[in-house]
């Protein structure tokens, strides 16, 4: 089989991460530059990249999310900011924050092209990944969770769009069967 597509049926999504063992700063680098190589509208590229290993600052990430939580509408998420147990990036050892400028064209579109490449990156060099959407969606502009990302030298004009959690895996989610009736061919 295609190396290629072998791992893109391999990949899975990482929520248990071995919180022990950090990742192998060429390996993170590798990671990044697949999500550079990513395709983005008209080839601007208007991406930055934060990769992010320190502790501390995460912790303090992790509680401006919790604290934005508490003031959301929908309760699923409320409940978040009261878990103690509640790690928005799941504890992994690293997390890899994909901010866009404001001349971006697509920036969701751009970011998730980099996520995927960095996905298939983390999969083929035997890492666990998980996409994070908590930082999309304006959290970015919240001043609590703004502070820390300013900390992470996430530009300060830039919006972030899409987070990756990175880490050795203890365990990925099974594979799920793929639905069928999907796909029709007209020739």
């Amino acid at each position: 089989m295609n190396s290629v597509i072998k791992t893109i049926l391999e990949r899975r999504s990482t929520r248990s991460f071995d919180t022990a063992k950090t990742v192998q700063e060429s390996l993170l680098t590798e990671i990044v530059k697949a999500g550079a190589y990513a395709p983005s509208a008209m080839n601007r590229q208007a991406w930055h990249f934060s990769v992010v290993e320190n502790k501390e600052l995460l912790l303090r990430l992790n509680a401006a999310v919790k604290a934005l939580a508490s003031e959301s509408e929908e309760e699923r998420i409320r409940a978040r900011s009261s878990d103690d147990t509640y790690n928005f990036y799941y504890s992994a050892p690293a997390l890899i924050i994909v901010s866009m400028s404001e001349n971006a064209l697509y920036p969701r579109e751009d970011a998730g092209c980099a996520m995927e490449n960095m996905m298939l990156a983390a999969t083929s060099l035997s890492l666990g990944s998980c996409w994070i959407n908590q930082l999309g969606n304006g959290a970015s502009e919240n001043a609590g969770v703004r502070a820390v990302l300013d900390e992470m030298g996430v530009p300060k004009q830039n919006s972030v769009y899409a987070a990756l959690a990175v880490g050795y895996a203890l365990k990925s989610s099974p594979l799920k069967d793929r639905a069928h009736g999907i796909v029709n061919f007209v020739k």
